[in-house]
């Protein structure tokens, strides 16, 4: 199993944030601006499965990589209106027909930041998550691509398909998306940072990632997301905190879904310590709730972190075949060391331990029989421009 799901763009911004720098050519009043990244995985692993999973053997080295490039235009206006495009080209070479990921118009002045396009909500940008310093994260579920807890594993009698519900969802990570719609075509508005807070907001007419029309008997719609940002510090104590709440109009009738989540990071001199929470409710397929926890060190080029993330929800394959409730649940821990390189490099090293099980078979058998559990030990590489 490779690949299945790619770390989440996000993700990968904030691992890069202090490490890219943007190259801009002028041409005219235009700045064509253009950056990115390529970071490469190199691992070993060791992987155990339960009885229903057989003549499988996912043990032994193998590759992953991330890759984006960001082309991003802009032109700044006499008023001092800036206006921009960002569109995010997957750079890998195999890339499951997301060839294009983000791409929106962005227009920031004095009076905050909008952001018009297929991107994630202000709920999911503005979160604020435990420490986290390796290059394939904790919640970003690319450790699918040593450890097979996604996607369709053979089974005994057939194939089923486990593990399907990590990207933007609980069982998978606290940077959630409603109903997990993703990189739905929205508008979403950032506020100035005042005193060390932003708020946001965002609405999406349907979760499609382009526009046309919408049947609201069928599909989820009037997507509306509220968040909070804070930044600030307290004597010597640097505090980073985020809350956001979703909201939707089910289709047919059915339960509107909702979401929310918090998140605080606390620093001290070169140790910081924090965690988040989310919780997705009122779909019985996708329920469910999520946590980090974490402590980060550094020390001039060198960094290093300890975390952990449980993801719990409702299993949406075994609960019609059971015809009542059933759960899966993710654990990681990772223990990871970065050094900086320059401005642009960064090399590391990672070591995880990931657990999904499950309180039923897909079969509606016992629990166990199609657990999936994986060691991986990887060294890490990530180039930026």
């Amino acid at each position: 199993m490779k690949n299945t799901l790619l770390c989440t763009t996000a993700l990968a911004l904030t691992g890069l944030a202090g490490a890219a720098s943007a190259a801009e050519v002028s041409a005219g009043a235009v700045n064509m601006g253009f950056s990115g990244y390529f970071t490469q995985h190199i691992a070993i692993a060791s992987v155990d499965t339960g009885a229903n999973i057989t003549g499988t053997d996912f043990d032994g080295l193998d590759l992953y990589t991330n890759a984006e490039i960001w082309f991003k235009p802009s032109i700044t206006l006499d008023n001092g209106i800036k206006i921009g495009v960002d569109v995010q080209l997957e750079a890998g070479s195999n890339t499951n027909g997301d060839q294009i990921d983000e791409a929106y118009m962005t227009v920031s002045g004095d009076f905050g930041k909008f952001i018009i396009g297929s991107e994630n909500s202000v709920g999911y940008k503005m979160t604020v998550a435990a420490p986290d310093v390796s290059m394939i994260f904790a919640q970003s579920s690319s450790l699918t691509s040593f450890v097979p807890y996604s996607g369709s594993i053979t089974h005994t009698g057939g194939v089923s398909v486990i593990g399907a519900d990590f990207f933007r969802g609980t069982l998978g990570t606290t940077y959630i998306e409603n109903n997990r719609n993703n990189d739905a075509a929205r508008i979403s508005y950032f506020s100035p940072r005042f005193a060390g807070l932003q708020l946001g907001i965002s609405y999406a007419r349907d979760s499609g990632q382009v526009g046309g029309p919408v049947n609201n008997n069928t599909t989820l719609t009037d997507i509306v997301d509220i968040a909070a940002n804070y930044s600030g510090s307290f004597g010597g104590v640097d505090l980073n905190a985020s809350a956001r709440w979703g909201t939707a109009s089910a289709p047919m009738g059915g339960v509107d879904p909702e979401v929310w989540g918090a998140g605080l990071n606390l620093g001290f001199g070169d140790f910081t310590i924090g965690g988040s929470f989310a919780e997705q409710d009122g779909t019985p397929a996708r329920d469910g709730h999520s946590y980090d926890v974490g402590v980060g060190y550094s020390s001039g080029p060198m960094q290093y972190s300890l975390t952990y993330f449980l993801g719990e929800n409702i299993d949406n394959e075994n609960v019609v075949a059971l015809g009542g409730i059933a759960k899966e649940e993710l654990e990681t821990i990772m223990l990871a060391a970065n050094y900086k390189v320059n401005s642009n490099f960064k090399v590391g090293v990672f070591l995880a331990n990931t657990e999904l099980t499950e309180s039923f078979s897909d079969g509606g058998g016992a629990a166990g029989l199609d657990d999936v559990e994986g060691t991986v030990l990887g060294l890490s590489a990530s180039f930026s421009f």
